[in-house]
């Protein structure tokens, strides 16, 4: 029982990982160090056959605090996707709870914060803002952050970096599931490796299920730490959005391709110039209008946050912008074969 008498659920932290030696001490030592019966706790650590120390610190911290309950499963497909299955099947938890291995918990009473919005509204499915704002992060990394808040470089569906505090759509905030939500809807679709969680909030939408956000529940996430890491990032993304909209094509959006298309026109316009200059100089000045844009955008955003201008700001969101349409356009050339192949396993 919680001090206002209610009863509190049993939670399954689930935590799938891979390469993940840098954080994934501290990420169990902040849920070890929650302000939350042990006895209704435990963690299920899914590791994606990790190249570095990861399960070895898993083990170590394991037998160090054996007061915790922490199972440690190889995720032998290396897939986020099927790491939170592996969590789903063996964790023993009433509601299942996803931290990733690299993110930082501010504040100890997160869990018991959870179990009190459970018990007050009722709700099967909670939310969270994860804002890019740990402590201890490079200048760059506060750029990355303040970028991604901007509308150029975020979908504005979102909640994940919202303050917001009420019932919302899971789409993009969903994080804590009741165990039922899973009889219903079924388990994380496994031939996604990125955007998974937005496909399975996605059929919880669907399913009627609406989700209780809080910024109480607000998970900080650091953000990358390079251009390069950035980019791969966000090409992942690109590619899981490619993979949601051929599953789910009703939920198409222009914002979906809008990255897609002009990394197109960026390449297609100066070999169309070839054939013809005035194609050449659309290109010149689409490159002059696009950078006209970030900058004003860049030049908004550091005087929104107190701070001088910096040409990271509008190369950050260019960043975003190419990572996610690469990654669409890779996406959308593999699925058709990808979609194929699973329509025929399921037919036999």
């Amino acid at each position: 029982m919680n001090q206002a008498g209610r009863r509190l659920p049993s939670i399954t932290v689930m935590l799938p990982v891979r390469n993940e030696q840098r954080f994934i001490a501290q990420t169990l030592q902040q849920i070890y160090d929650q302000e939350f019966p042990r006895a209704l706790l435990e963690v299920v650590v899914a590791d994606g056959m990790s190249a570095d120390r990861t399960a070895e610190i898993v083990r170590e911290f394991a037998e160090s605090h054996p007061d915790l309950r922490i199972q440690l499963l190889a995720n032998h497909k290396r897939l986020s996707s099927s790491g939170r299955n592996l969590a789903l099947r063996h964790g023993r938890g009433e509601y299942f709870l996803l931290i990733d291995g690299h993110v930082y918990i501010p504040r100890r009473d997160l869990l018991s914060i959870a179990a009190e919005l459970v018990s007050e509204h009722g709700a099967r499915v909670l939310g969270r803002p994860q804002p890019l704002t740990p402590p201890d992060i490079s200048e760059f990394q506060r750029m990355v952050a303040l970028a991604r808040q901007s509308p150029l470089a975020h979908s504005q569906e979102s909640f994940v970096y919202s303050r917001f505090d009420g019932w919302a759509s899971p789409l993009s905030i969903g994080v804590m599931y009741r165990r039922d939500i899973v009889e219903q809807v079924g388990e994380f679709d496994e031939t996604f490796d990125a955007a998974e969680d937005l496909e399975f909030n996605y059929r919880i939408e669907r399913a009627g299920v609406r989700c209780y956000t809080s910024p109480r529940l607000a998970v900080h996430y650091y953000p990358r730490d390079s251009f390069s890491g950035l980019f791969r990032q966000t090409r992942r993304y690109g590619y899981g959005r490619a993979a949601f909209v051929f599953k789910h094509p009703e939920r198409f959006r222009i914002e979906t391709i809008v990255p897609a298309g002009f990394v197109v026109l960026l390449v297609a316009l100066p070999l169309a110039g070839l054939v013809h200059a005035g194609f050449l100089a659309g290109w010149l000045a689409l490159i002059l209008l696009y950078a006209s844009v970030l900058g004003l955008e860049g030049w908004r955003l550091a005087r929104r946050a107190g701070i001088s201008f910096s040409w990271r700001l509008p190369a950050i969101i260019a960043c975003v912008h190419a990572g996610l349409g690469v990654g669409f356009l890779d996406g959308m050339a593999r699925w058709p074969a990808k979609l194929w192949r699973r329509i025929r396993a399921e037919s036999r």
